[in-house]
């Protein structure tokens, strides 16, 4: 079944990977959810960072444009096909690659800062993603995930409810102290969060590795 969700996924976004960009989501959920995460970088001195499930690139560009190098990772070849033409001269800065986030093409211990947003209610093996997330980073490194937030009544409505229902009951958001533990038991010490009410309320989840 597993699998399955997988298969359903790719096929949804490789059929709207030519209009993902233009779709209203990003006015009032991607682009307010990429502004809360690069708050959260603005005081790091760039380094190397992986962004997964970076679909058509947007926060990649975003990351490289500020002097990071970046990995984009996407299960989706037609969204990484699309991001490809939007790197403005910072090609030389980003690397794509086709991947699953449970089973990272990534060395240990390789990565300054992980990025995630927007992606991970798609991931059917959750707890397995934040492991291989802490996996890449390095002793004190960083991983941000963005999500839909849960818990706010609004959230619940629209993330639980409506979401889900459009999906297919394929996604999962993690409420708040869910994903507080799941970092947790990965290893990440200490856990902050923050979340942001802009349309839709949003979640950000930090986890450093320890030194």
């Amino acid at each position: 079944m597993n699998h399955e969700f997988k298969r359903r996924a790719h096929a949804e976004f490789s059929g709207w990977a030519d209009t993902y960009d233009h779709h209203w989501l990003n006015r009032f959920l991607f682009e307010p959810a990429h502004a809360m995460l690069l708050k959260e970088l603005r005081h790091m001195a760039p380094g190397r960072v992986l962004d997964v499930g970076c679909g058509t690139g947007e926060l990649v560009g975003r990351l490289a444009h500020r002097g990071w190098e970046v990995d984009g990772l996407d299960l989706c070849e037609p969204m990484l096909h699309r991001a490809n033409h939007k790197l403005n001269g910072n090609a030389h800065r980003v690397r794509l690659t086709v991947g699953d986030s449970e089973h990272l093409p990534f060395d240990a211990r390789s990565f300054d800062v992980v990025t995630c947003a927007n992606s991970f209610h798609h991931y059917p093996h959750q707890e397995q993603v934040v492991r291989e997330l802490y996996r890449v980073l390095k002793p004190g490194g960083r991983l941000l995930l963005l999500d839909g937030w849960s818990d706010h009544f609004l959230g619940r409505i629209i993330y639980d409810i409506v979401i889900t229902h459009v999906e297919g009951g394929t996604v999962h958001h993690r409420d708040a102290p869910e994903l507080h533990a799941m970092f947790r038991r990965a290893g990440f010490r200490p856990v902050i969060q923050r979340h942001k009410y802009a349309v839709f309320p949003i979640l950000l989840t930090r986890g450093t590795v320890p030194h």
